[in-house]
């Protein structure tokens, strides 16, 4: 087989580890035995039949119907791939053995951006519309590694520096976007003939032709760049109030959470 046109530089290899990053599982065993798996609802089950078509090694898909907290009756699709070079290559790229695993970084070697985070917020985020008719696109994840990362694309693409916290009931981060900052995000991830969920696909063309209302107001936020975090921090709160026009309160609020933010680095 032919396998050296796999990289995740292609949009389709890069969408397909940022989706095993947040809904597969890598298991090794003895003797080089394991697997890489992935299963979802059978509504998404295309996903996995593109992606057994995408691989140049022998996969499988089959079915299974079980008892959840949601049905009685639900069927869910699973992928397997128990050849070890494929595994080889996802180890290459970072991938951690284990499911779910909170260590998740960004891959270690080039790769394609917008094509890596569509497949993990296909995998563990959302997008659509809000119940009071505006667009939303958010990421889910436990990685502080994959959270500055992507605030870092949203940044790049809207121009606006946006900051997260992880909530205190689940330890994740919940990363979202409204408005015409999730349209412009979403134009550049679910661009025209890429590797997507269908559902996802059909909602980013609901968000991409949504108009903002002529009764409906902007809010001119002013947010923090890189620049001023480094001035905040290397020198007093006094003089940065001066010299960027903050509030203090403001001001204080900001290096608490650079604070907060570089303990979560560290400890992640």
């Amino acid at each position: 087989m032919e396998t050296t046109n796999i990289s995740l530089e292609l949009p389709a290899y890069a969408y397909l580890f940022g989706f095993i990053q947040s809904d597969g599982h890598l298991y090794n065993n003895t003797r080089n035995r394991g697997k890489v798996s992935i299963e979802i609802g059978k509504i998404d089950e295309e996903i996995l039949w593109a992606f057994k078509n995408l691989i140049p090694f022998n996969s499988s898909i089959s079915e299974r119907v079980r008892k959840t907290n949601f049905s009685s009756q639900h069927t869910s699709v699973i992928w397997r791939v128990y050849d070890k070079r494929f595994r080889d290559y996802l180890e290459s790229w970072g991938l951690p053995n284990g499911s779910k695993s909170k260590l998740i970084q960004l891959p270690s070697c080039s790769f394609s951006k917008v094509d890596y985070f569509r497949g993990l917020i296909d995998g563990d985020g959302s997008l659509g519309m809000t119940s009071k008719k505006f667009p939303f696109l958010s990421l889910v994840t436990c990685s502080s590694y994959i959270a500055v990362e992507y605030l870092e694309l949203i940044k790049q693409i809207t121009g606006k520096t946006k900051t997260s916290n992880k909530n205190t009931r689940d330890q994740v981060y919940n990363i979202v976007v409204y408005k015409e900052d999730a349209q412009l995000l979403t134009s550049h991830l679910y661009y025209n003939g890429c590797l997507a969920l269908r559902r996802k696909l059909i909602k980013a063309s609901e968000v991409l032709s949504w108009s903002r209302p002529p009764d409906m107001k902007r809010v001119n936020k002013k947010f923090w760049t890189p620049e001023e975090d480094q001035f905040i921090t290397t020198h007093s709160i006094e003089h940065s109030m001066k010299v960027l026009g903050r509030s203090q309160s403001s001001i204080e609020l900001r290096l608490w959470r650079l604070k907060k933010l570089s303990k979560q680095l560290v400890t992640n």
